[in-house]
């Protein structure tokens, strides 16, 4: 177990954080505020991983207190293999065991620094909500994992996250644990965005976070978008499907359709993955298989999975088919033969740019994935 006390600037942060999530009005610290460098992207000590070149199609919850499923993690190899772990600290620990995880996945992840099935998939953290007691702890040790050169963890997830507002204050406090006072900011875009020390990913899980989310995906910190389905089910009073009751795959996510769509255009706008929720029942392979496929044919850049009997199905529905492979190729192969670089024909389809631009794109995802096998 670690024993972790967090700065006083920490804290005051956690403090106004609350405050905002509850509507009072505050003013932010302005230890916070001082000494400002401006700088075109987060500075760290740690080089992490180009999620832009590199597939992001299963992302495993592993519970940081299952010994268990912390151990199965070295036998998963070859397409059973998830691109990117998300070890959690949340709903997947029980109350009773949130400072044992702590400790137990950062002593985990340095024991496997050397390993090279540690550094094959994308590690990332979910840590619990700010305005819960474990907030700080699991903060301070997160902060370390992502700061350390050689544990593979790549960012932290953070849950219920609601506003722009909500990933600003998160900023501030990881910079607080920093061991200087001095701010990031990112003038790229001429909005002298306040960025965090380590990358964030943002769990949309609630009506708030959907009607906020493009403000969302345009910060700066956030790197990503991870769809937290069941809460957001929750939280919009959809009844449970004829699937999670009785294992039928008539399974239907038409209350979600809206949601869903504007996470996806948040993401593709700004950039950055998204990745769908979980599929609750995984001994339904035909109904988890129809939901990769169907998530796939909206744009999700990958999916959440709650066990490894997943993962394999994942992988391959999520990775380019045969058949768009071949296609790809026809694509760049009949445009650098045509005689008019504007527009090609293929099979009687008009080709254009941006075909090409896709069909590239899709081949060195390939290429990538064929590298990682």
């Amino acid at each position: 177990m670690m024993l972790i006390t967090a700065p006083v600037s920490a804290r005051r942060s956690i403090i106004y954080y609350t405050l905002s999530r509850r509507g009072i009005n505050h003013n932010t610290p302005s230890c916070l505020l001082q000494n400002k460098r401006t700088h075109s992207t987060t500075t760290t000590i740690k080089s992490y991983q180009n999620i832009n070149t590199r597939p992001l199609r299963s992302m495993l919850y592993v519970p940081a207190s299952n010994n268990r499923a912390l151990a199965k993690l070295e036998s998963l190899l070859g397409i059973h293999k998830p691109d990117c772990i998300m070890f959690d600290l949340e709903d997947g620990c029980a109350p009773n065991k949130k400072d044992e995880s702590r400790g137990h996945i950062y002593q985990f992840l340095q024991d496997r620094k050397t390993s090279s099935t540690n550094k094959d998939y994308f590690g990332l953290i979910r840590i619990n909500r700010v305005d819960t007691k474990w907030f700080e702890d699991d903060a301070n040790v997160a902060f370390q994992m992502c700061m350390s050169k050689n544990i593979n963890i790549n960012g932290i997830v953070l849950p219920k996250i609601e506003s722009s507002q909500d990933v600003d204050l998160i900023t501030k406090h990881m910079l607080s644990l920093c061991n200087n006072d001095d701010s990031l900011v990112d003038e790229s875009d001429g909005s002298s965005q306040i960025v965090s020390p380590v990358p964030i990913w943002a769990m949309i899980e609630t009506p708030r976070a959907i009607l906020s989310v493009a403000e969302i995906a345009a910060h700066s910190s956030v790197k990503g978008l991870i769809i937290g389905t069941n809460d957001l089910s929750k939280e919009l009073q959809l009844r449970p499907t004829c699937g999670s009751l009785s294992g039928t795959t008539n399974t239907t996510r038409d209350g979600l359709a809206t949601s869903l769509q504007l996470v996806l255009l948040a993401g593709k706008a700004y950039n950055k993955p998204v990745i769908d929720g979980v599929y609750n029942n995984f001994s339904d392979e035909e109904g988890f298989r129809d939901e990769c496929m169907r998530g796939k044919e909206w744009g999700m850049d990958g999916k959440t999975l709650i066990h490894p009997s997943q993962v394999s199905a994942c992988n391959k529905i999520l990775a380019p088919s045969q058949e768009e492979i071949e296609y790809a190729k026809s694509v760049v192969a009949c445009w650098e033969i045509s005689p008019d670089k504007g527009v090609a024909v293929l099979n009687g389809m008009m080709i254009e740019q941006l075909h090409v631009e896709t069909a590239k794109r899709l081949l060195d995802m390939v290429e990538v994935i064929e590298s990682m096998s």
